[in-house]
């Protein structure tokens, strides 16, 4: 069975994600730039649905690619998977 047109819609729905998340902290901001809430309680919530949305969005988004990658593993895959290599060997280090 083919995965990538899973790997597509992970991909597309991260990317989705990650641009909702953008969306909702520049509709919070003001003119000056800066972040406005109601209150303190909204503030927490908001940075907390935030900090999931973004998450949510970079795993799909990684699970996309590698989902990708391991179809064409044995072609141009392995070029996409030697970003996630080099990051797993500089963090073990």
């Amino acid at each position: 069975m083919e995965y990538i047109h899973f790997g597509a819609l992970f991909l597309g729905i991260g990317a989705w994600l990650i641009y909702w998340k953008r969306k909702r902290a520049f509709n919070r901001t003001n003119e000056y730039g800066v972040e406005r809430f109601p209150s303190y309680r909204r503030k927490v919530f908001s940075v907390s649905a935030d900090f999931l949305i973004d998450m949510g969005g970079k795993s799909l988004l990684s699970l996309g690619v590698l989902l990708i990658a391991f179809q064409y593993v044995d072609t141009w895959g392995g070029l996409l998977l030697l970003p996630l290599f080099f990051f797993v060997f500089v963090m073990t280090l």
